[in-house]
């Protein structure tokens, strides 16, 4: 700093130099490009243009410029955002059209495989029928042997036949000539009439023989029809699979093309993408360049910003010191700089002293003075008197309700004896009819505090002494429970009334009891009863359930049971 005093220095601009200046107590001169001079005893001078009060504390034109150029670079930044934004556009639709592409390609190979699956399905059933056929026409082979063997037996069962029969005719003849010779040898005779008898009797065998060898040669002729039935009727599905596997092979050759296809669509999508992501690489490199420019024009303008709200500073502490001069005039003094004194003014500053210490004594003996107190007490006996009326009526609100409440605990302890009485009765009752006998009772524990005490249940099952709700079994605690419910829905029954398995715990007899007892209520209430017991099932009107046909499929049933 040495070598600078006594010496010129030039700067950019006004605000640079007022800077140097200050930061150098004013130790030399500062000259502008603009020609503003700053002298060492801090006086100001223009240069060729005047610019006293824009330069020192105005800057108004250069503020303006910076607005216009803030806006400037909104609108640029505007259309970067708005350019970033249409590439993004591009770019996701891009993005969604490879999705859809991918996506139809997962569909096109899952029907691939469902096809594939179906033409491997369609092999398997024609290697079945194949094997099907050849067993049927090994049976027919068989069939035609044994039928062979059956014609072969009828041809030497009639050759026996008719030889059976010629020999007959020849012993009849015989016997009727020596019937006729000697008609005393009548034992020889009636030897040959029994062996006549029998030789019939065989021949009689023979035609049985004959017609059940029929039945069985009728019975394989239309066992071999069917078995050609069956093969006609296996050839033309071997043919429908034929045909069905020449269509699914012609569609999978089809689905690999659309395959490829896709696979080329795919490719150049994803060319285009990359492309696409170059392009917004390169515009958000400019971008990220606009806004360094901008975040730098920013900077400039907050800088002068802070500048602008120094100076404001100063002149605003300037301003108070100047406001709290006069006040502590005023308050001391009662004077203000325009105001015009009639007293005579001190001659030195001992008598001026002496006149200011002798009236503030008089100000002090004076006392302090509220001039507001009146008002201050009026608002006061206002706000008083309003909340002495807030609080009669609260007061007189509390003792309504309470009486109110008093009214309603009474009706409740009526009406809840009362009703209690009614399900006491109801309890019994139905613990008789499901129990098929027995007694049941609810009592009060407390009954001078009717609302808030407790109900102990004792039940007496039929062949068991009284005791305790706590001490049944579980099937006897959860029909004692339904007993309870029973009772009360008899007091209001309910139009719509859910049952969720309250007869699990019991055994088969219950469960046609707990049944048969509910269809009584049917008549007044519409039950929805989710069970597992068949006896309860049966009972109602419509069953609903859920099966699973296929896996991972539910399927709604219904069955109207009259």
């Amino acid at each position: 700093m040495q070598s600078l005093l006594g010496r010129t220095v030039i700067v950019d601009d006004m605000n640079t130099a007022i800077m140097l200046a200050k930061e150098n107590n004013y130790s030399f001169r500062i000259v502008t490009k603009e020609g503003d001079i700053i002298n060492q005893a801090g006086a100001i001078t223009g240069g060729s243009i005047s610019k006293k009060t824009v330069n020192i504390l105005g800057r108004t034109k250069e503020i303006e410029r910076l607005g216009n150029e803030i806006e400037d670079l909104k609108a640029k930044i505007e259309k970067i955002e708005k350019d970033e934004e249409e590439y993004t556009n591009q770019v996701e639709g891009t993005l969604e059209i490879a999705e859809n592409i991918e996506s139809k390609l997962q569909e096109i190979e899952i029907e691939y495989a469902t096809k594939k699956q179906k033409i491997i399905l369609v092999d398997e059933n024609i290697e079945k029928i194949e094997k099907r056929i050849n067993i049927l026409k090994q049976e027919q082979e068989e069939i035609k042997n044994e039928q062979e063997k059956i014609i072969n037996m009828q041809k030497e069962m009639q050759n026996e036949q008719e030889e059976i029969t010629a020999n007959l005719e020849i012993l009849s003849k015989k016997v009727a000539e020596y019937s006729e010779l000697n008609k005393e040898s009548q034992e020889y005779i009636d030897n040959l009439n029994s062996d006549i008898t029998n030789l019939k009797i065989s021949v009689t065998s023979f035609d049985e023989s004959k017609n059940s060898i029929e039945e069985i040669q009728e019975r394989i002729e239309k066992e071999i029809e069917q078995s050609k039935k069956n093969i006609e009727n296996k050839n033309q599905e071997i043919d429908k699979s034929t045909k069905e596997n020449i269509m699914l092979e012609n569609e999978i050759n089809k689905t690999y093309e659309k395959i490829e296809n896709i696979k080329e669509e795919v490719s150049k999508s994803s060319s285009k993408i990359e492309n696409l992501k170059q392009e917004r690489q390169e515009k958000n490199e400019k971008i990220s360049k606009q806004e360094e420019e901008i975040t730098e024009k920013f900077n400039i303008i907050e800088d002068l910003k802070a500048k602008l709200v120094k100076l404001d500073v100063r002149k605003t502490k300037l301003q108070e010191d100047i406001n709290e001069i006069i006040n502590k005039m005023w308050e001391e003094y009662e004077l203000t700089p325009n105001t015009k004194t009639e007293y005579e003014k001190p001659t030195n500053v001992q008598e001026a002293v002496k006149k200011v210490n002798y009236l503030r004594e008089q100000i002090k003996n004076l006392g302090s003075v509220n001039i507001d107190s009146i008002e201050e007490y009026k608002n006061l006996k206002d706000r008083y008197d309003f909340m002495s009326e807030q609080r009669l009526d609260l007061e007189s609100t509390m003792s309504k309700l309470r009486k109110i409440i008093s009214e309603m605990t009474q009706i409740m302890k009526e009406q809840f004896k009362e009703k209690f009485k009614m399900i006491n009765k109801n309890f019994n009752d139905s613990f008789k009819e499901l129990f098929g006998g027995g007694k049941a009772e609810l009592k009060l524990e407390d009954e001078e505090n009717l609302l808030e005490c407790g109900i102990e249940i004792t039940v007496e099952p039929p062949g068991k002494k009284l005791q305790s709700m706590t001490l049944l079994s579980g099937g006897e605690k959860a029909l004692t429970a339904i007993a309870l419910l029973f009772a009360i829905l008899r007091i209001n029954p309910s139009p719509f009334c859910v049952l969720d398995e309250i007869e699990a715990a019991l055994d088969d007899v219950n469960v046609y009891r707990y049944a048969e007892y509910l269809k009584k209520f049917a008549k007044d209430t519409q039950f929805l009863v989710i069970t597992h017991r068949k006896g309860t099932m049966e009972v109602a009107n419509t069953v609903y359930g859920v099966t699973m046909e296929e896996s991972g499929i539910s399927k709604l049933l219904s069955i109207k049971l009259n």
